[in-house]
């Protein structure tokens, strides 16, 4: 019985997809466990587990790595966040605190990830082409919120939406050094500030 022959090009691709993808993550793994001056190409090579010419084939230099590194954490956020909003549509009040609650416990369920996050974006503050990509993910998930929010006949939804991601920020900073922290202290904040930016809304 014939097979049907095997595609030699698509395996050396999906390998090298694979690799490459292998190193993004240590990577990340690397810039949550000592920052963004932790990572070398040398030093991401002995993590991963490959050679050190890997690194320096896919990734010209230190500063090529970490932008991508951040490319890729995004567009992994950006996905499970897409999967989760697909969840939450027509949102009333306590359906944005609940989505905005469970968006964050879903980042903490790797610390790491929140840690990598927050020395990339003290990245991104000295390179223009990261801090546009992290600009991008800002608006789409503002954009998400301020369309909940005028639905609920808020003003200037926009600048309200930037309230609660900012809350939400400060809130994950707080928690990575405060572990007694949980969701139910993110949700009684929520609560009073959609409160104060829905028209009519009492969550208390």
């Amino acid at each position: 019985m014939s097979t049907a022959p095997s595609n030699p090009t698509r395996s050396n691709r999906t390998r090298s997809e694979e690799r490459r993808r292998q190193i993004l993550e240590t990577t990340l793994r690397l810039v949550a466990e000592g920052g963004v001056d932790s990572v070398t190409h040398r030093r991401v090579a002995a993590a991963a587990g490959v050679p050190l010419g890997s690194t320096t084939y896919y990734f010209e230099s230190r500063e090529h790595l970490l932008r991508e590194a951040f490319r890729h954490f995004l567009e992994r956020t950006r996905a499970a966040q897409s999967a989760l909003a697909e969840r939450f549509e027509d949102l009333d009040a306590n359906g944005i605190v609940e989505y905005l609650v469970e968006l964050t416990e879903r980042e903490f369920a790797d610390p790491n990830m929140i840690r990598a996050e927050y020395e990339l974006t003290l990245f991104a503050s000295r390179d223009a082409a990261i801090a546009e990509e992290l600009h991008r993910w800002d608006d789409w998930m503002l954009s998400r919120l301020a369309v909940e929010l005028e639905s609920l006949g808020t003003e200037r939804a926009f600048d309200a939406a930037r309230t609660l991601l900012d809350l939400m920020r400060g809130y994950e900073l707080e928690r990575l050094t405060r572990r007694e922290l949980d969701s139910e202290g993110l949700r009684r904040r929520l609560r009073v500030v959609v409160s104060a930016l829905v028209p009519g809304c009492d969550l208390s």
